[in-house]
């Protein structure tokens, strides 16, 4: 699962967007987005210190655990359960592209921070649909070429 993270500016407070895929977002986009958990997977160590252990509650006679170290898998894109944190929305391209595309994301953050941050930075003409609301259209935008 891909989040996108758009760091807040002036009045517009951070944006967090999570897609199954980025490929998904970043094809209504001029300009593609970076996900924020670009790294991989890790195994990371630590210690843990003696402690004793009990068979069950009516136990009299625990035994002690010698400190030992554990091997721990780090997955930046972990996810716990079937949710995603968030509202959903959905974009879909509008009858005016030559292209008729939608996709389903999440999103924290304020909406009117969305509607405009993404207001001309579309590469089609897009409506996003909201879970709590109505439609709005975002505009097109020029895709920008990287300096150098």
């Amino acid at each position: 699962m891909a989040k996108v993270v758009i760091p807040a500016e002036g009045s517009r407070q951070e944006m967090v967007i999570y897609a199954n895929y980025l490929e998904a977002l970043n094809f209504f986009l001029a300009d593609p987005l970076e996900d924020a958990e670009v790294g991989g997977k890790s195994v990371k160590q630590r210690s843990v210190p003696g402690h004793q252990r009990r068979k069950g509650p009516s136990d009299q006679n625990p035994t002690n655990v010698l400190q030992s170290e554990a091997e721990y898998l780090v997955d930046p894109s972990l996810k716990s359960g079937n949710a995603k944190p968030g509202i959903s929305f959905i974009l879909k391209t509008t009858k005016n592209a030559d292209i008729d595309e939608q996709r389903q994301f999440t999103f924290v953050g304020r909406t009117l921070d969305f509607d405009s941050y993404f207001s001309g930075k579309m590469k089609y003409e897009t409506y996003v649909y909201w879970s709590h609301g109505g439609r709005h259209t975002l505009k097109l935008g020029a895709p920008t070429l990287p300096e150098g």
